[in-house]
């Protein structure tokens, strides 16, 4: 029995000993990530951040500056914005990479906005411009009335129908129109 217990123990040990030189490897995968980033090599930076967020179970506050800040020399800014957001969370205004962290936030979020509006501008553009598929079909549903051809609004005590002033009953569009619809330059053809 006692030499059950002493190989158990032995193994504890071991095993003990293990995680405590895979813990050390990691941060020292860390460490050298943060030294590639100060070099400008973010991709093999990322490598390593990547093998330590993966394998640490318990990550050192650190981990999330040095990775929110190597997330925006890669362009990733919303992943940049979480992970730095996360380390002023865990450390406040005491840690050490506090200043940085900050300056790092207004960069990522001042380029996601940049890009947020390029694309809502483009996306306007796109439907400007864009001339819908009618997938061959002479007619389509009025996006208004949804084929119905009547529009119903709330009136002082009871639901009021009115004939959809698109359609004008019809419930569809020719194509021509509905496109005309769809970029905003259609006017209704019953005026009220």
């Amino acid at each position: 029995m006692k030499k059950l217990f002493y190989l158990i123990c032995i193994c504890s040990a071991f095993l003990v000993d293990a995680q405590i030189i895979r813990d050390s490897e990691l941060i020292s995968k860390m460490e050298k990530g943060a030294e590639l980033m100060a070099l400008g090599k973010y991709d093999s930076a990322q490598i390593l951040f990547q093998i330590v967020l993966q394998n640490k179970e318990k990550l050192p506050s650190e981990m999330a500056y040095f990775f929110g800040r190597n997330s925006f020399h890669l362009g990733k800014y919303k992943q940049s914005i979480n992970w730095l957001n996360k380390y002023i969370q865990l450390k406040g205004t005491k840690g050490r990479y506090y200043e940085p962290a900050i300056v790092y936030l207004q960069y990522a979020e001042d380029e996601y906005l940049r890009i947020q509006r390029t694309q809502a501008k483009q996306f306007e553009t796109d439907l400007e411009n864009a001339e819908y598929d009618c997938g061959g079909l002479e007619k389509m549903l009025c996006p208004v009335c949804h084929g119905s051809g009547v529009v119903v609004q709330a009136g002082i005590f009871d639901e009021v129908y009115k004939t959809c002033p698109y359609s004008l009953g019809e419930g569809y569009l020719s194509c021509e129109e509905y496109n005309l619809f769809m970029r905003g330059e259609m006017e209704p053809k019953l005026k009220e």
